[in-house]
């Protein structure tokens, strides 16, 4: 079997295919030997696809203190929000909770993963209008947790997520928020929830681009892990 990772991976070296690619992890992230002797060339590869067909990256350094400034003005707005006039109240507290949301989600991430002895590359646009902040993780350092510590640091962003939504309804809440606003973040913080856990399914009925989310991710290594 090594035989035919070293193949595979001395193709991929060459010629990168992120298909073909990941494929590969998959089968190699079943075995502990191979991803010691391995995990170095993977890495490698996977950040020069990543480098290949990503615009605008920045440090971990600098995107993660644009998070903290974006977070922080976040938590500003919701301070403001109640001594201004009842419309205004109400779109502050929206527009810190959709701040929010954007600034915890890496953080949370960054935070987990370096806890779990992750690395990190860089920060680039994601999302399906490429406009979300993101952090790329260094797949070696990935690769080389364990699957228990990959599902932990999944699952720190939908956590962080739910998180920035339940904040935003709150803060609303206590702070006599027009009932447009308030309404507003409740059904966001119940589609919230409920879209962090459903790519899973969603994969299952046929849109593959969810395999990309944190909960497809998630159980994704609980279930490797129940089977390493």
């Amino acid at each position: 079997m090594s035989r035919t990772v070293e193949a595979r991976l001395a193709e991929l070296e060459k010629f990168p295919d992120e298909v073909e690619f990941y494929r590969l992890v998959a089968e190699v992230k079943r075995s502990r030997s191979l991803i010691e002797r391995y995990a170095e060339r993977i890495g490698r590869i996977d950040a020069r696809i990543f480098t290949e067909r990503t615009g605008l990256r920045v440090s971990v350094g600098t995107g993660t203190a644009a998070m903290l400034l974006l977070g922080i003005a976040a938590l500003l707005l919701l301070v403001l929000a109640p001594s201004m006039r009842a419309g205004l109240h109400g779109l502050l507290v929206i527009s810190a909770t959709f701040m929010l949301m954007t600034a915890l989600h890496p953080i949370a991430h960054l935070l987990a993963g370096r806890a779990l002895g992750m690395r990190f590359l860089f920060y680039f646009l994601n999302g399906p209008a490429r406009v979300e902040p993101t952090l790329k993780v260094d797949y070696t350092s990935y690769l080389r947790s364990s699957p228990g510590a990959r599902a932990a640091m999944h699952l720190s962003g939908i956590i962080a997520s739910i998180l920035a939504t339940l904040i935003g309804f709150l803060a609303a809440y206590l702070s006599g928020a027009p009932a447009f606003a308030k309404n507003l973040l409740l059904l966001l913080l119940i589609l919230n929830t409920l879209f962090e856990f459903s790519p899973p399914l969603l994969v299952k009925l046929g849109f593959r681009g969810f395999r990309k989310s944190d909960a497809y991710r998630f159980f994704r290594e609980l279930k490797l892990r129940e089977e390493t």
